[in-house]
């Protein structure tokens, strides 16, 4: 017994002699550990493939990932939702390592995150040269994220709708999927990004009522 309570002591006291990872550090950590786990569907898949049918429940994403990103990213492919949406945000945040948020954000879609969807659709749209395949992709993913409230979901969608690119232009529907932008309250950039687009509408529409008919 002395001799196994004596190897535990000194088991214990090797872990607390470790030296505590610096942020520069834990950060080329956390980086590991997404470029070896993240899947090719991950990197290079449609989002609008996994759009969970509820949303699932998650955490503050602001704080979660404080001074910890390399135990994140182990969380994160441990399937918790919100160590990836967590720690894709602060990602995001530097363009040395955004493109490692994409992955992330996917599989927090994946794990069933809205946000995460749209977020994954959004960085696929602003590639070089996004082609039909990825267009259609992006707006399929925006029409389910907004048919599940998400507001930045249905401001894309809305966007989608006005433009007529990857879908059929429909003016009155955009109306009604924007309408649903502000589910967090005019604050909210989603709602402020959709009441911007309805007043650009309102300014296209004034002005096509007051051109004479054409003979």
């Amino acid at each position: 017994m002395l001799r196994v309570v004596s190897l535990a002591l000194l088991l214990l006291g090797g872990a607390a002699c470790q030296r505590a990872l610096t942020p520069e550090e834990d950060r080329a950590r956390a980086l590991d550990i997404v470029r070896a786990r993240a899947s090719v569907a991950e990197r290079e898949g449609c989002p609008a493939e996994v759009v969970p049918e509820r949303q699932a429940k998650s955490g503050d994403f602001s704080t979660y990932c404080d001074k910890r990103l390399s135990w994140c990213a182990h969380q994160c492919f441990e399937s918790d939702v919100t160590a990836c949406y967590g720690l894709a945000i602060v990602l995001q945040e530097d363009k040395r390592t955004a493109e490692w948020a994409e992955p992330l954000f996917y599989r927090s879609c994946a794990l069933g995150l809205m946000s995460g969807c749209t977020n994954r659709a959004a960085g696929l749209q602003i590639l070089p040269q996004p082609d039909d395949t990825v267009l259609a992709c992006t707006a399929r993913t925006y029409e389910k994220t907004c048919s599940r409230g998400d507001p930045w979901g249905c401001s894309m969608h809305g966007l989608d709708l006005v433009q007529g690119k990857s879908l059929a232009r429909d003016l009155k529907k955009a109306r009604n999927v924007l309408g649903r932008s502000c589910k967090f309250g005019p604050e909210d950039p989603a709602c402020q990004a959709a009441r911007k687009l309805l007043s650009q509408l309102d300014a296209y529409e004034k002005q096509q009522g007051q051109q004479p008919d054409p003979k």
